[in-house]
């Protein structure tokens, strides 16, 4: 029986389970510990960017809240100015010099108010190219279509209200496009169109609806 009791007796010296574990940890803890040292220098290089792309963000947020107001106070100087020629020249400014900003489109919605002929067309076009909201877009197109109409650049114009627009915007595109066209059936088809569109303009509605009266009356 004492002979089975000493079997059974862990043997000095010998490691057991949680020795193992100790040891085995330390062995990680060590691994973590060389791999920290051996890229030491990678490792403050990175927090070193990190903290300089904090920064620069910092400042580039900075900035761009300076360029903001700073564009805010020349536009609404521009719009309290009687002087149309010096207010022309401040618009001018806030859409050179503060492009970035959404007070620039505002700039050249105002310049157009009080630009001649050629002007108006090259503002509109710069704000049909330019990445605005879209509505900004179909608006300049409706524009620029009924200034080439009124030019008698009818296929300059039809070109313009060739892409779609939007669905508030359609009758008002499908209006200027029946204007455009000599064909009776054509026509007809173009201001029903129009009608079948969402309409925001009464007055339009009205004028639409005698047109296709008078056109249905023809035949």
């Amino acid at each position: 029986m004492k002979k089975k009791k000493e079997e059974n007796a862990p043997v000095e010296g010998m490691i057991d389970g949680t020795d193992f574990v100790e040891l085995k940890r330390d062995m990680q803890s060590a691994k973590v510990m060389a791999w920290l040292e051996y890229n030491q220098q990678q490792l403050i290089a990175g927090v070193i960017v990190l903290l300089l792309a904090l920064v620069g963000v910092s400042v580039w947020k900075e900035q761009q809240l300076t360029e903001k107001n700073s564009a805010a106070l020349v536009y609404m100087k521009a719009i309290n100015t009687a002087d149309e020629t010096q207010r022309a020249s401040l618009l001018d400014t806030v859409t050179s010099e503060y492009a970035g900003t959404g007070y620039a489109i505002l700039a050249k919605l105002q310049k157009i108010k009080i630009s001649d002929a050629p002007e108006k067309q090259v503002l509109l076009r710069s704000l049909i190219e330019s990445k605005v909201a879209p509505e900004f877009v179909w608006q300049a197109r409706l524009d620029l279509a009924e200034l080439l109409i009124t030019e008698g650049k009818s296929a300059e114009a039809e070109e313009v209200l060739a892409e779609r627009l939007g669905k508030e915007y359609e009758q008002a595109r499908y209006a200027l496009l029946a204007s455009l066209t000599e064909d009776k059936v054509e026509k007809v088809t173009l201001i029903q169109k129009a009608l079948d569109a969402v309409s925001n303009d009464n007055d339009l509605v009205t004028r639409l609806e005698a047109e296709l009266a008078s056109l249905r009356l023809e035949k």
